[in-house]
């Protein structure tokens, strides 16, 4: 009986537990499209009027976007060509093609392709891009 009781006590800790994580996991979920949000409307902001001075603790920074470019692979393009599901092509999947000589690996290369990237980069400002910026209102 005493451990009918231990076991069922464990299991609605771990219940409270697990429901927790699940809420926290939401909570991040959406704190993560609110930066996103907001990250956007900065990057938006300094591209039509130049780079930026905001304040972080009281020091100011200088924000300006940064282009970039990342490297994806359109595994939609290599389903439809293999005639299989999104989901059969993992690492695994893939290699099993490779290896049963149904796709090469130079015809892999094709379906990687470039994304152009725009980043938010903040860095302590100088007197110099003060001036610049604020035209030496300071």
């Amino acid at each position: 009986m005493d451990f009918n009781v231990r076991t069922q006590i464990q299991q609605s800790e771990i219940n409270g537990l697990y429901n927790e994580m699940e809420e926290l996991k939401k909570k991040r979920k959406q704190l993560k499209e609110s930066i996103d949000d907001k990250e956007e409307k900065i990057i938006s902001h300094i591209l039509k009027h130049g780079n930026v001075i905001a304040y972080k603790n009281d020091d100011p920074h200088v924000l300006t976007v940064k282009n970039g470019h990342s490297t994806k692979f359109d595994k939609s393009a290599l389903a439809n060509d293999l005639g299989v599901s999104q989901k059969e092509l993992d690492y695994v999947g893939v290699a099993e093609f490779v290896e049963s000589k149904q796709i090469t690996s130079q015809k892999l290369n094709e379906y990687y392709y470039q994304e152009p990237t725009q980043k938010l980069n903040a860095r302590k400002a100088k007197k110099a891009d003060m001036d610049l910026i604020l035209g030496g209102r300071v």
